[in-house]
């Protein structure tokens, strides 16, 4: 991990950090001279909480991934859930080196509605990503991530895989699945995204009605398996297409 930083940028809201995730990816499949290690997203949802399904990796091989670093990152009030907890609570007073202004501004541009994107590459390349940004209509800005501060979060990545995968995907993001659904899910054994991807909507259907929790009148889980699978592809603007799509389809 040496030579890595951390290239962040914030755009003026979800979709459009969405969105140029999705470009970040494309450039780097086109680009044989680009590399990018992997890469995450902050937003917060309805709570007010980051949306830690939009981290990204956790680990690259047997290393931290911008998952976890985004997390050490991000303002320790904003986070919940395993991210959250106190699997990680040694290193949020670190920052990967950030100043605490630079946590509070941080913590201020994403409760104002802001979403970043966080790159993790190779320091030489730093400058292209940050430029890419720009062009994408984000406003960049480069943390450098010492190997010191990357060893200790790389502690915490199989404790951090190990609580995320008992606790399962949250299956509540999903339209129409809310937490009610979710529970019911989870309840029956269908604890991941690509668990749900893999269900037809008549066995989702049935599952819930043995659940006690049956589909209310007027709904269906038709696009339950498909808003899964792209969620267990962590392809985020497609999956918001997605669902704008069935909507629109629903109303005419």
């Amino acid at each position: 991990m040496a030579g890595k930083t951390v290239v962040l940028a914030f755009f003026k809201d979800e979709e459009t950090a969405d969105d140029a995730v999705e470009s970040l990816k494309s450039w780097d499949k086109a680009d044989d001279d680009i590399k990018l290690n992997a890469i995450g997203l902050l937003a917060l949802d309805d709570n007010g909480k980051i949306k830690t399904h939009k981290l990204g990796r956790r680990n690259v091989g047997k290393g931290a991934g911008i998952g976890l670093l985004l997390a050490v990152i991000a303002p320790p009030t904003l986070l919940a859930g395993v991210i959250g907890g106190g699997v990680l609570g040694a290193f949020h007073h670190k920052g990967l080196g950030l100043r605490p202004a630079d946590r509070d501004r941080i913590a201020s541009q994403l409760t104002g509605g802001q979403a970043a994107v966080g790159v993790l590459v190779n320091r030489d390349m730093a400058i292209d990503v940050s430029a890419k940004f720009a062009e994408l209509g984000g406003t960049a800005e480069v943390h450098e991530v010492t190997e010191e501060a990357v060893a200790e979060v790389e502690e915490a990545v199989p404790a951090v895989e190990a609580a995320e995968i008992a606790a399962g995907d949250d299956l509540s993001i999903l339209d129409g699945v809310g937490p009610k659904y979710a529970d019911a899910l989870k309840a029956s054994g269908v604890t991941t995204f690509a668990a749900l991807s893999q269900m037809t909507p008549e066995a989702i259907t049935e599952t819930l009605a043995k659940a006690n929790e049956p589909l209310i009148a007027g709904h269906t889980a038709d696009t339950w398996p498909r808003q899964a699978k792209l969620a267990s592809d962590k392809d985020w603007s497609a999956l918001r297409r997605y669902i704008d799509h069935t909507k629109k389809v629903s109303v005419s």
